[in-house]
């Protein structure tokens, strides 16, 4: 934190997986930490350690200096806060957390999923927000880190590349100045549309579990991307990249193939995807080596990634005069194969508040906020 008079106070909400990794790393960098959760059996543990132990990071510790189930306490003078919850939770958290909001704070997604800033200002109006609040997004989630203890973190590696943008646009100089420090890897992305196109969450994971899903529920064992990754889930991803693609297009923003972005955030690429994937999953510090295979169509691989991911990709799409056969084909199967209509609570245009917008109203929006 060179050049910082005053340490920044940032304050994690969600003391899953994604937030743990947010407190070892942040902690180990020297910012002060505060970890929120609703189930305090998350928290006991580290709160009685006073942090989290650290294997191969640059510090053995990272301190955590809160760690509560009272909401307005763990924001309370907070710099920064971090949504680490999943994209389903994410208006429901916004609605809870307005009220206790100060001017100048800064709330940042990871990750937006696909739209989400334009969830949460909107749910910030509906709690009753009267801050002065800059909102942000990350288009894919830093770490990965294993957890061999309750209070032990291991560090496995962070990504080379991801994107940061700002909800409404014109403020992303700013926002990305005061998080570039935390995040050194990251880039400036224009506006939230381009996270929200390069949500590969939406892309790696639905098509994967629907296209595997016999093997998921008859419980074999299998790793996730270097087995499931087969040529016709490939086929399945190529088609999925084309609509993705050809929307950014439209819009006249750019983003990276799945090829280009494996190897922007990873710096791997094979001559083949599923070669690169096996990279990914066996070298020694291969990011997808500790990646969950789902036991059911039940996971948030499909449960969450489908109406925060999937469903609003194609909506866009629609919005845009883009033909999306193969997001709209992987919804219908995914809702079908799971005995669920992801539909009913998706992010649809209108919850988006998009509605009966085109392109350059899209993009107004998305640059100036809601009127």
């Amino acid at each position: 934190m060179q050049g910082q008079e005053k340490k920044t106070t940032v304050t994690v909400i969600g003391a899953g997986a994604g937030g743990f990794g947010l407190i070892t790393h942040l902690g180990c960098a020297g910012y002060g930490m505060r970890l929120h959760d609703l189930d305090d059996t998350k928290l006991a543990a580290i709160r009685a350690h006073g942090g989290v132990d650290v294997e191969n990071g640059p510090r053995s510790f990272a301190p955590v200096d809160m760690a509560t189930t009272d909401l307005a306490q763990a924001v309370a003078g907070a710099q920064v806060i971090i949504f680490v919850t999943g994209g389903t939770t994410h208006a429901t958290l916004a609605r809870t957390i307005a009220p206790f909001l100060e001017d100048g704070q800064l709330i940042l997604l990871i990750q937006g999923n696909t739209g989400g800033a334009l969830i949460v200002r909107q749910a910030l109006a509906q709690g009753g927000c009267r801050a002065n609040v800059d909102l942000a997004e990350m288009d894919t989630y830093p770490y990965a880190t294993a957890r061999p203890a309750p209070t032990r973190a291991r560090l496995v590696t962070s990504k080379r590349w991801l994107q940061i943008a700002a909800f409404p646009g014109h403020c992303g100089k700013s926002v990305f100045t005061r998080l570039s420090p935390l995040f050194p890897e990251a880039v400036l992305a224009p506006n939230i549309l381009v996270t929200g196109l390069t949500n590969m969450n939406a892309v790696l994971h639905v098509a994967n579990c629907v296209a595997n899903a016999g093997r998921i529920e008859s419980g074999g064992d299998f790793r996730f991307y270097a087995e499931g990754v087969t040529p016709a889930v490939v086929n399945l991803y190529q088609g999925l990249d084309a609509e993705r693609l050809a929307m950014a297009a439209r819009f006249g923003v750019t983003i990276p193939s799945l090829p280009e972005w494996l190897e922007r955030v990873y710096g791997v690429r094979e001559p083949s995807l599923p070669a690169t994937f096996q990279r990914l999953t066996f070298d020694a510090l291969g990011p997808y080596q500790n990646t969950p295979t789902p036991t059911s169509l039940a996971h948030k691989y499909v449960a969450e990634d489908v109406p925060t991911g999937v469903l609003p990709m194609s909506a866009l799409g629609r919005a845009a005069g883009v033909v999306t056969p193969i997001l709209d084909g992987l919804v219908h199967l995914a809702c079908s194969m799971a005995g669920q209509d992801f539909a009913a609570e998706a992010r649809t245009l209108d919850r988006l508040g998009l509605a009966n917008k085109n392109v350059t109203q899209i993009l107004d929006i998305l640059e100036h906020g809601f009127a």
